[in-house]
């Protein structure tokens, strides 16, 4: 088959499936669940925006409002620009709640959503009727549930990040956006590696939300912990946020994310290389919708 009459092929079956499934994404009730859930800490935010005007106070240099923290917030903070404080509370929120929390449940939603639904409702039995491949069955659903995930932690980052920077001032939210844009790159690789794990537990299991449930309580959060982490998503989300914040110098140590190995009396540093991390991740979700779709041949209905 010719390189052109691939892309037609995408083009003209691709694109129809793509558009259909995240329209199924967005319509389900589980979806608006979480999305309610992730607009809490905004909410939040607004409640802490209001009672923190009062510590705060003006100077203007080079034609730019710089907001302090003045006499009336913690001595610690007095005469701290408030952009260098807050921007923690956007990193800690997002990497805690955001990518290690919500985003995790919603890839699992998703994938449970795009194909378990499709063999609980016979349905996969006519697309496999169809002259459509396994593995095009899958990738195009990989390709929407990225897409989905993706488009509602990037929208829900910037809202927080707006949210949480606004008692900086324009000059604040303006100069802290190499973090926004960390975060979001962040959960475009999250949105990668999840969906192509959870789409493979969705194949071959039956009951593929529990089981992503065990696999993320089990594997990314206890594993990622251990000596064994570099086998886990965590291990790259975690190494590609640290070196982001070590290269916009600040004061972060790799034992803060975990990334580290017990080694005797020694520990030795694990963190992976940005690139390296994402060449990984790449590779990863490729090889899972390669298996998801020799599990989707074999697969009995």
């Amino acid at each position: 088959m010719e390189i052109s009459d691939i892309l037609n092929r995408s083009k003209n079956l691709g694109m129809p499936i793509v558009k259909d499934c995240i329209y199924r994404l967005l319509m389900n009730k589980l979806t608006w669940i979480l999305i309610l859930i992730l607009l809490l800490p905004g909410l939040l935010g607004l409640w802490a925006y209001t009672n923190d005007k009062d510590e705060r106070q003006v100077q203007k240099i080079d034609g730019e409002n710089i907001y302090y923290y003045n006499d009336n917030a913690n001595f610690e903070l007095v005469g701290l620009p408030i952009h260098e404080n807050i921007r923690e509370n956007f990193i800690e929120i997002s990497n805690v709640f955001v990518i290690k929390f919500i985003g995790v449940l919603m890839a699992i939603m998703f994938a449970s959503e795009l194909i378990n639904e499709e063999f609980n409702r016979k349905t996969i039995q006519i697309l496999r009727t169809t002259p459509i491949s396994p593995l095009e069955i899958i990738f195009y659903r990989y390709i929407a549930g990225v897409i989905c995930m993706f488009s509602l932690l990037a929208v829900t980052s910037l809202i927080y990040y707006l949210i949480i920077m606004m008692n900086a001032g324009f000059y604040g939210i303006k100069e802290e956006l190499d973090v926004l844009v960390l975060v979001i790159k962040i959960v475009m690789i999250e949105s990668i590696a999840y969906i192509g794990i959870f789409i493979l537990i969705s194949v071959y299991f039956d009951r593929p939300f529990f089981l992503g449930i065990i696999y993320w309580m089990l594997w990314e959060m206890i594993v990622s912990g251990g000596n064994y982490q570099q086998i886990t998503v965590s291990h790259y989300l975690d190494s590609i946020l640290f070196k982001g914040l070590e290269n916009m110098n600040w004061d972060v140590l790799a034992e803060d994310f975990g990334l580290i190995k017990t080694a005797g009396n020694n520990t030795v540093n694990l963190v992976t290389e940005p690139l390296t991390a994402v060449i990984i991740v790449f590779i990863a979700a490729m090889a899972t919708i390669w298996i998801s779709a020799k599990g989707m041949e074999k697969r009995q209905f």
